[in-house]
């Protein structure tokens, strides 16, 4: 588990995944620029009720605002593996952590402290949200005093194609990988451009366990030290040649891999052929937007009929 959230945590403390991933689950629209983001504390230490002093440490804090002068709030991201049904109570701890921080270190008005969990596990998270979800019988008179703590829950492996699309950061891969992983479909069949090849490879040894990716790392890292073009296409084709010079990969695993670099070739040739045909039209802007959207490269294959 604390090798999971370490890598999690490498990927995720980049701003511009950070903001991606709340401006894309949380907000729906791009809201938090990666510029106005920096790093908060993520160590606090609390006093039980017995008296005895407890630590906690949140995965990812960064604080928003316009320099150390103007904070307009606080932002957590929790990883999870799989449920935890006192998620709601470990959140609100955290959450209070912060303000207490604001309270000792920060003059003026308290800002917000939001934070969300990102559940990479392959089974939804439909049991407790929020602090109500584990209460019994509330009394009809305690009801209206009760003050609740929900929490903002993402399930990665079950997410829409429409919400994959509208990352902007790594995590699209990232999120295709978990939800492809989940469904049993090619894992490596993305061809998103990676900005954090080294991250995205230890994640994918993390999360499934296999020694392959770790044994990639060096050659993703001379790669990228060569300026290469690395998606996870790029990484299928590298295990397949990897695999076969150290004979160790097994015959279904080569086939799959075979696919997903297919795909990926696939993928240059059709994506070259609709460049032409833009430019050819004229359509710088529409070319741009090809290069920079998946969803509106294959809206544009699609007018073209170079895709059903």
């Amino acid at each position: 588990m604390a090798e999971k959230d370490l890598v999690e945590k490498k990927l995720e403390d980049h701003n511009d995944v950070f903001a991606d991933i709340l401006n894309t689950l949380l907000f729906q629209k791009r809201v938090l620029k990666e510029s106005n983001l920096w790093n908060g504390p993520t160590e606090s230490v609390y006093k039980s009720d017995r008296g005895k002093l407890h630590g906690q440490c949140r995965d990812t804090f960064k604080k928003y605002g316009e320099g150390l002068c103007l904070i307009i709030a606080s932002f957590g991201i929790e990883n999870q593996s799989g449920y935890e049904r006192t998620m709601p109570v470990r959140i609100m701890g955290y959450d209070s952590a912060s303000y207490k921080d604001q309270i000792e270190h920060e003059k003026g008005k308290l800002h917000p402290v939001i934070t969300v969990v990102l559940n990479f596990s392959d089974s939804r998270w439909n049991k407790v949200k929020s602090l109500r979800d584990l209460m019994g019988t509330i009394p009809e008179e305690l009801e209206p005093y009760f003050q609740d703590y929900r929490i903002h829950v993402f399930d990665i492996a079950f997410l829409e194609d429409s919400v994959i699309d509208s990352f902007q950061s790594d995590f699209r891969a990232v999120a295709r990988f978990f939800r492809n992983r989940r469904l049993g479909q090619p894992a490596l069949a993305d061809d998103t451009e990676l900005n954090y090849p080294e991250e995205i490879t230890e994640l994918m040894a993390v999360f499934t366990g296999e020694k392959r990716y770790m044994d990639l790392l060096p050659d993703v890292k001379a790669a990228k030290q060569k300026g290469a073009r690395m998606t996870m296409c790029w990484v299928a084709q590298e295990l397949i040649e990897k695999g076969e010079r150290q004979g160790e990969m097994r015959g279904e695993e080569r086939g799959e891999m075979r696919g997903e670099a297919r795909g990926r070739k696939q993928g240059e040739t059709l994506m070259a052929t609709l460049m032409q045909r833009l430019f050819a039209d004229g359509r710088m802007e529409d070319a741009k937007r090809a290069a920079d959207s998946e969803r509106d490269r294959k809206e544009l294959y699609q007018e073209y009929g170079l895709m059903n």
